[in-house]
Parts: structure tokens; C-alpha cells; sequence
């Protein structure tokens, strides 16, 4: 059986992370940054905890696409869509998912432009109307 801990490093070194660390003092918390980037998706379509957790999910991938070079994006975004919406999906489950992403990104880049961190793994729990992110991000390489 492969440990949670032995599969969050496999997916660090797949993205070319150097290694998990603390949070820098000054530098903004991850769990933080996603839920701000999520925060007016959930207030008009998080009604529900399943929604709710499909919008953090998508913000999470949203954040991470964006870490790669425009010409990477697209390529990642068609695999990222195959993994989120089933294969008889609709097509307006999959505008859903893109329109969710690129909103991501372009907020990504209007607030946390020089924020470089990939999510490597995150823990979310939604219970009595509150929600608590756990995010662990690493640094990551410039992927031009």
C-alpha cells in the first residue's frame, strides 16, 4: 500500500517541484489565495457542499494550469476537463469547467501575479455552513 505522503512527492517531482516547504513569512497563505480566488463562485454557485467542493477542485486546477507557459495551457486544459467531466458529460459542463479556469487564471494574474507555488495536494472540509481548506503548495521551477 503507497502512503498519502509517498504519493503527494510523486506528484512533486511529475511538476518539476524542488520540495515542500512552509509558507514563506510574507508570502501569502495557498489555502487563502484559493479561497479568495473562489470566493464570488461560491457565493453565487456554492449552495450546496458538492458544488462547493466542484468549485475549490476547479480553482486548485485553475491555479495550477496557470503556472505553466500559455503554450503548455491548453494541452493541460483538455486533460484537466477529460479528469473532471465524465465522458457523456455535456457540453455546458465542460464551458462550466473552462469558464471556471479561466477565471482563475485572469484573477491569478490581476492579484498574485509573482505568486509561483503549485498545489500539490489539499484537504477541504465543509460542515455546518463553514469551510476549512488545507493546501500543501511547493515552489516551482520558471516552466518557460
Amino acid at each position: 500500500m503507497v502512503s498519502k505522503d509517498s504519493e503527494r512527492w510523486k506528484r512533486l517531482a511529475a511538476l518539476g517541484a524542488k520540495g515542500e516547504i512552509p509558507t514563506p513569512e510574507g508570502e501569502s497563505k495557498m489555502s487563502a489565495v484559493i479561497v479568495q480566488l473562489a470566493e464570488p463562485l461560491l457565493k453565487e454557485h456554492g449552495k450546496t457542499a458538492e458544488r462547493a467542493e466542484t468549485i475549490i477542485a476547479l480553482t486548485v486546477v485553475g491555479w495550477n494550469k496557470s503556472m505553466f507557459p500559455p503554450d503548455k495551457q491548453r494541452i493541460i486544459g483538455k486533460e484537466l476537463i477529460d479528469f473532471f467531466v465524465p465522458k457523456d458529460g455535456s457540453a455546458e459542463a465542460i464551458g462550466v469547467a473552462v469558464q471556471i479556469m479561466d477565471i482563475v487564471a485572469e484573477q491569478r494574474e490581476k492579484l498574485f501575479p509573482d505568486l509561483r507555488r503549485i498545489i500539490v495536494d489539499y484537504e477541504l472540509d465543509i460542515s455546518g455552513g463553514s469551510l476549512t481548506l488545507n493546501v500543501s503548495s511547493a515552489s516551482v521551477p520558471d516552466l518557460d
